[in-house]
């Protein structure tokens, strides 16, 4: 299943990390170019200190981080799965592309719902490649009514709530094991 959800910075559109075919559908529906990886939606920083190559001293500087953000780093679990071949030799179309994972950790209720049930999950921008991002349902309703209509996709939000127009999350990698950042887009 594909979801649309809200998010601290705008609307974006996941999928379980086992729904191969799921993945494969968010490429097309976005006509996002496959050299381009997901981020990973993770459930807490719990699970980033149990699962990640991040040090205890940078998963604290994240969890007091005043801005959203997408770090990336190493997941070795994630690596192996990444190069999985279900039983129909269906696989990762574009797994070479992740030299490291982007994650972010979830924010809200919605996000904490959906990964008890699925995660880790991938997801990006809900939007169509190189067009703005989308911050209101109707907006949501209108670019992917078709998706919505067959249930390809399942709108997830709870009552008016939309996201904060706000800029997108900064994107950022630790240098090795110390504090110094090297930032891939900082707003």
């Amino acid at each position: 299943m594909i979801y649309i959800l809200p998010t601290d910075t705008c609307y974006w559109i996941a999928c379980p990390i086992h729904d191969l075919k799921a993945y494969d559908w968010i490429y097309k529906i976005k006509k996002r170019s496959l050299d381009k990886p997901l981020a990973i939606l993770v459930p807490d920083f719990k699970w980033l200190a149990d699962n990640t190559d991040l040090t205890a001293e940078q998963i604290n500087f994240l969890e007091n981080y005043n801005r959203p953000f997408t770090v990336l780093t190493d997941c070795n679990s994630l690596r192996i799965w990444i190069n999985y071949i279900d039983d129909e030799n269906n696989e990762f179309v574009n797994r070479d592309i992740y030299e490291k994972f982007a994650f972010r950790v979830a924010n809200n209720s919605i996000q904490k719902r959906l990964l008890k049930e699925n995660w880790p999950m991938f997801m990006t921008s809900a939007n169509i490649s190189n067009n703005p991002e989308i911050y209101h349902k109707s907006e949501i309703k209108e670019q992917f009514a078709y998706y919505l209509e067959k249930w390809t996709i399942q709108f997830v939000w709870e009552n008016m709530w939309n996201p904060e127009k706000n800029k997108p999350s900064d994107i950022f990698e630790f240098i090795w094991d110390s504090l110094d950042i090297n930032y891939l887009r900082k707003n």
